[in-house]
């Protein structure tokens, strides 16, 4: 069981694991911790992400990117024509019965900024909460977030042999004020993730499995991250 606890703690919540597929996780760079991430998503487009980490419990970060950078054609880059930010304090960290709890800001969105707004809308203000349950060798978050009004987010990251994650995100878009919404659920993620030498990080992601927006239905990305200290 020791092993075990030792694995899932270099593993799920800490170190390089920032974020799932789309949904951030309640943790906090170490001091002079850095991550430095990509996803490619749509036709040849790249998001780059960089942060870093201060007095253990502060992270701060940017991210900037564009569709199209890659193969031909006139690459088109988010329209608000500079870097969104992130930025998160953990006010709690996991021990024992306590759990993670990390109050945070992203002004970063997902897919194409058309007229200054998200395909996928941006996270804003948010708190959010997780627990390592050792007995599913899972980590299950909850988060609620405000940008143009309140909406939430779950995610469960469930680890399996040979440093290999499968995650599931749930976000319900109550903010994301589409016409004709009825009965469409939001958009669910599933993830398949794997860590290398405890610094490399590769996730390819399934996004909008159910068809929320036709735009994101069944959109597939690749997220390469590393973590390591200056």
């Amino acid at each position: 069981m020791r092993i075990v606890l030792l694995v899932l703690a270099a593993i799920l919540p800490v170190s390089a694991i920032l974020y799932n597929v789309d949904q951030p996780v309640p943790i906090s760079l170490a001091h002079a911790e850095y991550y430095i991430g990509g996803r490619l998503w749509g036709e040849g487009g790249i998001m780059m992400r960089f942060g870093f980490g201060l007095w253990n419990r502060v992270t701060l970060g940017m991210s900037y990117g564009g569709n199209r950078v890659l193969g031909p054609g006139v690459p088109r880059f988010f329209d608000r024509y500079r870097p969104d930010f992130q930025a998160r304090v953990a006010i709690l960290q996991e021990q024992g019965y306590t759990p993670n709890l990390v109050l945070g800001f992203e002004s970063q969105g997902y897919d194409n900024c058309s007229l200054q707004v998200y395909q996928v809308r941006e996270k804003g203000g948010y708190v959010c909460t997780g627990k390592t349950f050792d007995v599913i060798r899972s980590h299950c978050q909850l988060g609620l977030n405000y940008w143009r009004g309140f909406n939430g987010f779950l995610a469960v990251n469930t680890l399996l042999p040979g440093s290999v994650e499968l995650m599931l995100e749930y976000d319900p878009a109550f903010n994301d004020h589409i016409e004709n919404r009825g009965l469409r659920p939001g958009y669910v993620n599933f993830g398949v993730g794997v860590t290398i030498a405890e610094k490399v990080r590769m996730v390819l992601g399934l996004r909008d499995i159910f068809g929320y927006k036709s735009a994101t239905r069944l959109n597939r990305v690749l997220d390469v991250s590393i973590n390591d200290q200056f």
